[in-house]
Parts: structure tokens; sequence; C-alpha cells
């Protein structure tokens, strides 16, 4: 489909106002000139009335007009060509006679006379307007012309100042590559409708990088996260394929199965996080112990061959209202985080009031990455990940409306979970 230019759409409507504006202005004005000219006659008709009221008296002659271009007649009297032109039109006021001749007339009962008289102004000699109409029209049209000239180069001007910002705008967004969206937009443009564009037009953007940054961390959580569920069960079918007596086999189908509702849980997370609208409000209350266990389960082979004591001091009535999956998630990074760094000395898990504490005296967080440990890919030397651990962990707070804290030094890392 052919486009047409918004530019020349609106130079053409605003010419066509100013073309229509012209011609009607003229037509008026010609208008007003022949009703000004008809008035002054029908107020000189008025001036012969009152003459002619005024100077009658029973069974004189018709008195003498007061104008040099008035006759007064009575019915029969009246020219023929009058007499005829009213016949046809009763209460015309106005007759054209032969010979370019121009009559007003008017017809007055007048009880002085007895009869009906007619007062007659001939007023060829005295139009204003007719005479000159030939030079009016001429006028009115140069007048028109160069109206329309002006009107063409001001629309011409405006439709391009108008469409400008309009034209820049669709003429960024064509440049725009998929990987490059600007989110930036508010205040560029003009506060008009053209703004109001661009910055809705800056939050789809917005939206969109948004989208993209869940998708490519949505795939860097997934490998973070089923990474040590997925070890767990291969390292448990090997042991399985080797013939384990009853007894061990047993722990091991745990094992597995635990690993295996830990990843599904992994997922509905991280899809969770995924998603751009908010979690819905969650009824359902859970409680904290089970999950802590299952997790200490499916992560106790990092602590195998260490001189490390684990305690848990939590409610096994203590529930709170949340997310399953996310609280998975969340224990699961705090709780591996402690195992993995921690070669000596004790793990604490333990509930203060609302809060979920995590404490080890593992080596601690180099103190050049606490301020943007949270980031992604901000990891320590030692670390074996990629460094998504507890970025996941803090967006599934904002995103949960918890309260995450961190605090480390060389003598171990203390990590809170506000659940309340």
């Amino acid at each position: 489909m052919k486009r047409r230019s918004m530019r020349r759409r609106i130079a053409v409507a605003f010419l066509g106002v100013a073309v229509f504006a012209g011609v009607f202005g003229g037509v008026l004005a010609v208008l007003f000139a022949y009703t000004t000219e008809d008035h002054i006659f029908d107020r000189l008709l008025a001036v012969e009335v009152t003459q002619l009221q005024q100077a009658g008296s029973p069974g004189k002659a018709l008195p003498e007009p007061e104008l040099p271009f008035a006759a007064y007649y009575r019915e029969a009297e009246l020219p023929a060509f009058l007499r005829e032109a009213i016949e046809q039109e009763p209460g015309r006021s106005e007759v054209f006679g032969p010979g370019g001749s121009h009559y007003h007339l008017r017809r007055v009962e007048s009880a002085a006379f007895a009869a009906s008289v007619w007062i007659v102004l001939q007023v060829e000699d005295y139009l204003v307007v007719r005479p000159v109409l030939t030079k009016i029209t001429v006028f009115l049209a140069l007048a028109i012309l160069a109206i329309i000239l002006v009107a063409a180069v001001t629309s011409l001007y405006l439709a391009h100042r108008v469409t400008g910002p309009l034209r820049s705008l669709a003429a960024e967004v064509t440049a725009l590559e998929p990987d490059d969206l600007p989110t930036d937009w508010a205040g560029r443009y003009p506060p008009d409708e053209v703004g109001a564009l661009a910055d809705t037009l800056g939050d789809a953007f917005g939206r969109i990088h948004q989208f993209i940054d869940r998708e490519q961390r949505f795939t860097q959580d997934a490998s973070h996260e089923l990474r040590t569920p997925l070890a767990v069960v291969e390292s448990c079918a090997a042991l399985l394929a080797k013939g384990p007596d009853p007894a061990q086999a047993d722990t091991l189908v745990a094992r597995i199965r635990s690993a295996a509702m830990a990843m599904h849980l992994s997922v509905d997370a991280l899809l969770a996080l995924a998603r751009e609208d908010d979690p819905e409000c969650i009824g359902r209350r859970i409680a904290v112990l089970p999950i802590i266990e299952r997790t200490i389960i499916n992560y106790s082979s990092l602590l195998d061959g260490k001189p490390v004591a684990l305690s848990v001091s939590v409610d096994p009535e203590w529930k709170i209202a949340g997310d399953a999956a996310a609280l998975q998630v969340l224990i699961a990074n705090l709780v591996s985080n402690a195992f993995r760094y921690t070669d000596e000395g004790e793990i604490r898990i333990e509930r203060d009031g609302d809060d979920l504490v995590v404490i080890d005296s593992g080596v601690g967080i180099d103190e050049s990455l606490r301020p943007e440990v949270t980031k992604p890919s901000i990891k320590g030397g030692a670390s074996p990940g990629l460094g998504l651990g507890l970025s996941i962990v803090e967006r599934l707070c904002r995103r949960y409306r918890w309260r995450f804290d961190l605090s480390s030094s060389p003598d171990g890392t203390r990590a809170r979970l506000t659940l309340g």
C-alpha cells in the first residue's frame, strides 16, 4: 500500500481551509456591500413615507417628494412595467426597469389620500456596488490569490515544523537494532502528542528490553540452579548401577526424588522470575523447616570430608505466606554457598523472629566484591559457578517483597532473609 505523506496532507488541508476562508470572505464582503446599499435606500424610503404622511390632507394632490430621484404614484398611475412586476411578485421592493434603470419602491396606505400611494426611488445613478462590481471582483480574486500563496508557503512551513519531531522519531525507530533498544526517551521530544508517543514507545522498548533480559537470565539461572540437582541424580544413578545393598538403594532413591523435587521447584521459581506480571498473592502458608531439610540432603555432598559442625535451630511450626518454589531456590543458594565455602568450623541455620539466618565460618566474601556481590556474573576466584546465585536471591526477594541482607568478614558470612 502506497503511503501518503502526513506533511503533504497537513499542507493541503491548511491550504484548503485558507482557500475556503478567502472565497467565503469575498462572498460575504459582496453580500455585505449589497445589503448595506439596500439598507440605505430603505432608510430613504422611510424618509419619504414620513414626508408623505405629514404633507397629505383629504382632497389634495400628492405632494412633492423630498428627494429629487423620488416620485409618488397613486395605484392607477403606477408605470406599467412596475405594475406588471408587482403583480407577478406581490411584496416586491426592488425592480429592474428598461434601459438599465433600477427602482426601489414601497406601498403606503394613506387615509389622507383615500388610496394606496407608491413611493418610487429611481436609484441607478446612486448605486455604489453594481458600478464597481467588476473591480471588486477582480480585487477580491487577487486578494484570494495572495491569500492562497501566503497560505501555501505558511502551510508548507508549518507542516514541516509540526511533522519534524514525528519524522525524527520515525527515523530513529527505523534505525533501531533489536539488541540496542533505547529506554531513556523521556523529555527528548516536545510535550505534545509526539512526546506522548515517544514516551509510550520508550516504555514499550523498556518492557521489551526487560523481556530480553529476563529471557537471557532465565537461561543462565536454569543452568545455575539445575546443575547441582542433576549432579546428585547422576551420582546416585551411578551408585545404583553398581548394585548397592537395599538399605543404600533406598537412600539413593530418596536423594534422587529430593533432587527431582528441587529441580521442579527451581524451574517454577525461574519461570516466575521470567514472567512480566507481578506474582499473585499466595494464600497457602508453607513450612520452612522441610525445605531446609531437603536442601541439606541435596547439598550434603559439599560437606563430605570437612570438619564442619552443622546445626539447625528452626521451629517446625514456622510457616510463612509465600511461594514454595521461590523459597526453595533462596534457601538452596544460601545453604549451598555456606557448605561450599566453609572448610572447617561450623554452619548454623537459625530462625530469628521472621528472619531466617544462615551463618558460616568460611572464608567470607572478598572485600572488593562485597558492594557488587549480588550482581550477575560477580564471583570470587574460588567459585566454580557463574556468579548468579546471589543475583537470583536478590531478584526473588524483590519480586516476592522479601528482604535479603548479607554481611561478611574473613571470619565468615551471615546471610539474613526477612520473610515476614
